[in-house]
């Protein structure tokens, strides 16, 4: 077992790559958690899941850049 943080004993590429995976699930699940804020704000109606996620990108991603 040894001790440290396991980052460190990753090659940097890898550690790049886990960088953007992370940032990518960041923006993913911030993505999700707007689509159904889209989706509350319209009394929970079914029917328009594709254009609240679509709205939903389109702010977080102008948060984001």
């Amino acid at each position: 077992m040894g001790n440290g943080n396991t980052l460190t004993k990753l090659p940097r590429r890898k550690v790049v790559a886990l960088a953007i995976v992370n940032e990518n699930q960041e923006i993913q699940d911030a993505i999700r958690l707007k689509a159904y804020e889209i989706y509350l704000e319209r009394n929970g109606t079914a029917g328009d899941e594709v254009e609240d996620w679509v709205t939903a990108e389109r702010i977080i991603l102008k948060k984001f850049n």
